[in-house]
């Protein structure tokens, strides 16, 4: 098992260098982080190589789509901005030796739709990542699809919906990206909810029911535990926290009270559960 951190559990505001927080991620003790590629024209690709060599870490990348950059849009201008950006982050994934980019890959991040009247904007998605599926492939990128909550996305919630557009997509490398997150608002089980998955869980990323330290709150995780176990699931765990209100990040994603102490807080205690957790420390 590798443990990771999103860089962007420390950051304040998104324009923030999360470069910075490397050295932490090593003191603290994690195998590697997420690197954001929101903006992937302004990743200065030489620095971050040189401290992943540095402090022998290694990196995953995550990204997502907005109203401008969006592969399910019927604008064709707007979605072609989307597949160029998911070549980019693909590019860079390769570039950095990260066999994996998740996150919201589908639409916009908070776009909020019937379905019913959606269905045009998700059949172009899919066949967009099943191009997007082949264009990885060749780089040795797999493409992790986040579930999240139906405050988030009406894309897709739960596992089980999420392997339904694996099957429609028919790529071996588009799978699934799982957060306990959001996983324990949607899902009936999150034991079961795993097991569904199995193989086809490629990324984690651990975050109490509240956004804050995994175990702090009221998700079960011996039995997170155990489902990862069961489907013998041995990549990374990644902490994806935000705690912090009265700022940019925290305003973004609907935080208004402070969850814990700061991101370094988080960060640390982080780390100290899922090894505790998995017996690894």
């Amino acid at each position: 098992m590798k443990f990771g951190i999103h860089l962007s559990t420390f950051t304040r505001e998104w324009s923030e260098d999360v470069l910075e927080y490397v050295p932490v991620v090593k003191e603290y003790g994690y195998h590697g982080f997420e690197l954001p590629l929101m903006s992937p024209e302004e990743i200065d690709l030489i620095k971050v190589k040189k401290m992943l060599n540095r402090y022998k870490l290694q990196c995953t990348c995550g990204t997502g789509m907005n109203p401008n950059r969006d592969i399910s849009s019927e604008n064709i201008e707007i979605r072609q901005n989307g597949i160029d950006h998911l070549k980019k982050c693909i590019d860079i994934c390769s570039e950095l030796e990260s066999d994996c980019l998740g996150g919201v890959l589908y639409a916009p991040w908070g776009q909020l739709k019937m379905r019913s009247e959606a269905k045009d904007n998700i059949k172009m998605s899919l066949e967009a990542l099943s191009d997007m599926g082949e264009y990885a492939g060749k780089r040795g990128v797999v493409l992790a699809i986040e579930i999240l909550n139906r405050y988030e996305s009406y894309f897709v919630n739960t596992v089980s919906e999420g392997k339904a557009f694996l099957k429609q997509i028919n790529n071996k490398n588009i799978k699934l990206h799982f957060d306990t997150f959001h996983s324990n608002i949607e899902e009936k089980n999150m034991y079961g909810a795993i097991v569904e998955g199995g193989k086809d869980i490629y990324h984690i990323h651990f975050c109490e029911n509240n956004r804050g330290v995994p175990g702090s709150g009221n998700i079960n995780w011996n039995e997170v535990k155990r489902g990862i176990c069961d489907i013998g699931y041995d990549r990374w765990i990644t902490l994806e926290n935000f705690v912090m209100a009265e700022c940019e990040v925290g305003r973004d994603v609907n935080i208004w009270r402070y969850i814990e102490k700061d991101g370094n807080t988080a960060a640390c205690e982080g780390i100290k559960f899922m090894k505790n957790l998995f017996g690894e420390v």
